[in-house]
């Protein structure tokens, strides 16, 4: 039990531990590829990472670290293929996913040999050997699988720079020098002749390892966060900042409008020719169509849709709205500023993409429906949108500098405990909002 055939892990313990790490970084992350196309995949890659690393199991010290590269190799491409990752996100789950796979092997080897000395006619058969691998792995894959799904409660999905990716790299490869100090140099500082104590300081290492790049991902989580809560805080802030500006604008406006009408009518009374009064009745219905738009019976909806409607007016956009603006007595001012502004934005550089005019055109709609309030905004839309969960994900590239708008709504209606869903029907792209309707007392 104690003698050297019992020193090196078997590299099926590895490979297979290294594939279900891998595996769970698919599971728990978005997919690139359908169910279908997975399932090939995985069954190609189980093939080649169990393969290529039997082949190469017991090779000598000189060609270890070659193919432990390639056996990396075949992780990271085995990821990529599977989840919507970028390259620098699949190095770093990879990265976790390699020492996540060094951990299980390590401690489901140990007690392997544990088991063996106190159970040796059980544990000692080829049977015995595989149902302790298969129950050691289902417990240690289903703890990490429950951590993995906690960590993703709030932020599902971890945006990965370089210098992130640089970092676990660094990490990981410490953790793997130092596991396998023993098993390179049973003379170096920090290294063992007895087999288990070999074990226990690799099983113990990777275990470290693992705390440390959890807590890594974690600090990263976390940053990202308040990242996003800062980034969120600030579009409230820019839109109410939008509204107030508008509305001390349309306030002096509307100022002019009231004292021209007065001079309208003084002049209609000075009028010497029929020509004049006609151009001057021409002159008040205009103003009274002005007076009469975007009145909607919230003040702060009144202001947003007179902002946007003078810009898509210079912008060759047509937006209609009809609107019971008295329907949202109930939200923040902040709150309705943001929301519309951002539906409007979106709505606006979605259509100010179409070549041509005629289909630049927006609806907004805010009624009650039942015990709702229902928000409905519909554009028309000609490029390809990506729908997750019923919410449209940003087209462009940098996703962590992106699709603020949308999030922004979705936190603005989480707030009143509210819905958000979308979906495009014959190239017309349409949101809507269900908020319930707050009771008033009396």
């Amino acid at each position: 039990m104690t003698g050297i055939t019992f020193v090196n892990t078997p590299g099926y313990y590895y490979s297979i531990s290294y594939f279900l790490a891998a595996m769970l970084v698919i599971a728990t992350n978005r997919k690139r590829i359908g169910r279908s196309q997975r399932l090939v995949v995985h069954g190609a890659f189980f093939v080649a990472i169990v393969g290529f690393m039997a082949v190469t199991d017991g090779v000598r010290q000189a060609l270890f670290l070659p193919c432990m590269i390639v056996s990396i190799s075949l992780l990271l491409l085995y990821i990529y293929v599977c989840c919507e990752f970028k390259l620098t996100e699949a190095g770093y789950y990879c990265a976790r996913a390699f020492i996540t796979g060094e951990f299980a092997a390590s401690l489901c080897w140990q007690i392997y040999f544990y088991l063996l000395k106190i159970f040796p006619q059980i544990i000692d058969t080829a049977t015995g050997r595989w149902i302790q691998l298969g129950v050691a792995y289902l417990f240690i894959f289903g703890g990490i699988y429950w951590l993995e799904r906690h960590f993703q409660k709030e932020v599902e999905i971890v945006n990965i720079n370089r210098r992130e990716l640089i970092t676990v790299i660094i990490m990981s490869a410490s953790v793997f020098a130092v596991s396998n100090l023993s098993y390179l140099n049973q003379n170096a500082l920090f290294s063992s002749r007895f087999a288990g104590e070999m074990f226990t300081i690799r099983t113990l290492v990777d275990l470290s390892g693992m705390a440390m790049l959890y807590a890594y991902h974690i600090q990263v989580r976390e940053l990202q966060m308040k990242f996003e809560v800062d980034t969120l805080q600030n579009i409230l802030e820019m839109q109410y900042k939008n509204y107030q500006l508008s509305q001390e604008s349309i306030d002096i406006v509307n100022q002019k409008y009231h004292d021209l009408k007065h001079q309208i009518a003084l002049l209609k009374v000075e009028a010497n020719s029929e020509k004049s009064t006609r151009y001057l009745e021409q002159m008040e219905q205009e103003i009274k169509s002005y007076e009469a738009q975007n009145k909607t019976g919230n003040k702060v909806l009144d202001a947003v849709l007179t902002s946007k409607s003078l810009y898509c007016q210079n912008k060759g956009i047509g937006l209609t709205c009809v609107a019971d603006g008295t329907l949202l007595n109930f939200i923040a001012e902040m709150d309705i500023s943001a929301l519309f502004g951002n539906i409007l934005d979106n709505a606006i550089e979605s259509v100010e993409k179409l070549e041509k005019p005629e289909k630049r055109l927006i609806h907004l709609y805010v009624a009650q429906q039942k015990n709702f309030l229902r928000i409905k905004v519909e554009n028309y839309c000609e490029e390809k949108i990506v729908f997750k969960n019923g919410i449209p994900q940003t087209t462009k590239k940098d996703k962590q500098f992106h699709g603020f708008g949308m999030k922004s709504i979705q936190t603005t209606v989480r707030k009143y405990n509210g819905s958000v869903t979308a979906g495009i029907h014959d190239n017309w792209f349409e949101l809507r909002i269900l908020i319930p309707l707050v009771k008033r007392a009396g």
